[in-house]
């Protein structure tokens, strides 16, 4: 990969993909160990040990690896200093906590890093966009030989890597299996959904060069996202997918999005009799009085099922939550995992750390193309929308892809990063005499 700076460079151009690539691995043998934690944390140390990150943080990075630092520190300084539960929820892991606050930083540093050592951004874009549309593919895939047969036992190993058969009862991926709600290697609907989105946005991005190849690209990862039966998908990633591809491409590249479209649309109608999740997803279209609770699943709205949760921790710790390990509860909501593990600082922090999102891509730099522009936008509003749902800035897998396209899209961008050797400047006098064919003073002839 073209590169300033050498075998660093093309080193450096490798990390991106391999992140990506790890995001879509199994869990290892070890308790609680996913592949993609064990890239992405020694990928971090090598950054750590190179002391490239130390000329990274500039601009929008600084502001946002701040923030997340900052929510890290006081999550810790909780978990050392614990508040007594007098709740009827009992103390989360600390670890996989930790896990969740660590990662977004580990991520944004390594990948800012390799901008740093001169990696051509645009094309490792690409190369990522390029294997996240191929390994959401293939996830599709398998959630659409899951209608046929069982894949519980072999998919799993994705989801967790305790005994399989407790797998398939005591994860979110196996009981909703069993509703017809099939996420792949996903362990939740909702995390499938917004990898699904982020497919979808990239599949469009990558539509300039090969439109024919990614709308049916487009296609797959439309069928897996329905076949999901994601609220995040159908409500959010799935329209701004569509509002992008209407209103800023041509009819020649908007033909196989609305292919896509509509072959969804009759796969589900042909095989709506066989697939479990059909009724469900006909539930969509059928919201009562209480709309928010409806399209929440019962998250916000009349019988918030969140809200005993924010009033326990709102009641026993408002301002700096239970620490790292929160509470062992499902969050839910992107919010309400920043109250439990950083009380209304992390709340606040979270907010801010969106916000920033928002504000550089609505800056819209000169050098920012219009593709790009329109790509970041879908990922910055999946994850600010999504948050509703599902904690999107930390949730397994999805997290290191969303943080690997943000900080590509927005984050270590070329005028944000400065270069670790300016070139030396030549007297116009100097450079008179090179161009007359005389040598400069000083120098023989």
């Amino acid at each position: 990969m073209a590169s300033r700076h050498g075998p660093g460079g093309r080193l450096g151009g490798a990390v991106c993909p391999l992140l990506v690539v790890a995001a879509f691995g199994p869990y290892l043998p070890l308790p609680g160990v996913r592949t993609e934690q064990v890239v992405v944390y020694l990928a971090f140390l090598v950054t750590l040990l190179s002391g490239h990150w130390t000329r990274v943080p500039v601009g929008g990075t600084a502001v946002v690896l701040g923030l997340l630092t900052t929510i890290l520190l006081i999550a810790v300084m909780g978990t050392f200093g614990p508040v007594p539960l007098m709740t009827s929820w009992p103390a989360g892991s600390v670890t996989a906590g930790l896990d969740n606050l660590l990662l977004p930083i580990a991520v944004v540093l390594t990948v800012g890093a390799t901008v740093h050592l001169g990696v051509d951004r645009r094309r490792t874009l690409t190369v990522v966009c390029r294997l996240l549309v191929a390994g959401m593919c293939a996830n599709a895939i398998l959630a659409y030989a899951s209608t046929l047969t069982d894949l519980s036992p072999v998919l799993a190993r994705w989801w967790n890597n305790g005994p399989v058969d407790d797998l398939m009862t005591d994860t979110v991926a196996g009981r909703a299996s069993g509703l017809g709600r099939f996420s792949g290697i996903f362990n939740q609907p909702a995390e499938a959904g917004i990898a699904y989105a982020l497919a979808l946005f990239a599949a469009l991005y990558l539509a300039r060069e090969a439109a024919a190849l990614y709308g049916v690209a487009a296609v797959v990862i439309a069928v897996g996202g329905v076949l999901s039966v994601s609220k995040v998908f159908l409500l959010i990633g799935l329209p701004i997918a569509l509002w992008q591809a209407i209103r800023h491409t041509s009819g020649r590249r908007l033909a196989p999005i609305v292919a896509a479209m509509a072959v969804v649309v009759m796969a589900y109608q042909v095989s709506g009799a066989d697939w479990a999740g059909a009724g469900y997803l006909t539930r969509l279209f059928g919201a009562g009085d209480d709309v928010l609770g409806w399209y929440t699943a019962g998250r916000i709205g009349d019988e918030s099922t969140l809200y005993p949760l924010v009033l326990a921790v709102l009641r026993e710790s408002p301002w700096f939550g239970f620490g790292a390990g929160g509470l062992a509860a499902p969050y839910d909501n992107g919010w309400v995992e920043a109250l439990c593990v950083a009380g209304l600082a992390g709340v606040v922090i979270y907010t801010a750390v969106l916000g920033v999102l928002v504000a550089l891509w609505l800056r819209k730099p000169t050098d920012l193309e219009p593709a790009t522009a329109r790509f970041a936008g879908g990922v910055v509003l999946v994850l600010t929308l999504g948050s509703v749902g599902v904690p999107a800035l930390t949730a397994n897998r999805v997290a290191t892809l969303a943080w690997v396209l943000l900080t590509l899209l927005l984050l270590a961008r070329p005028d944000a990063v400065r270069e670790p050797n300016p070139p030396v400047r030549i007297p116009a006098r100097i450079a008179t005499r090179h161009a007359c064919g005389r040598a400069p003073v000083g120098q023989g002839g």
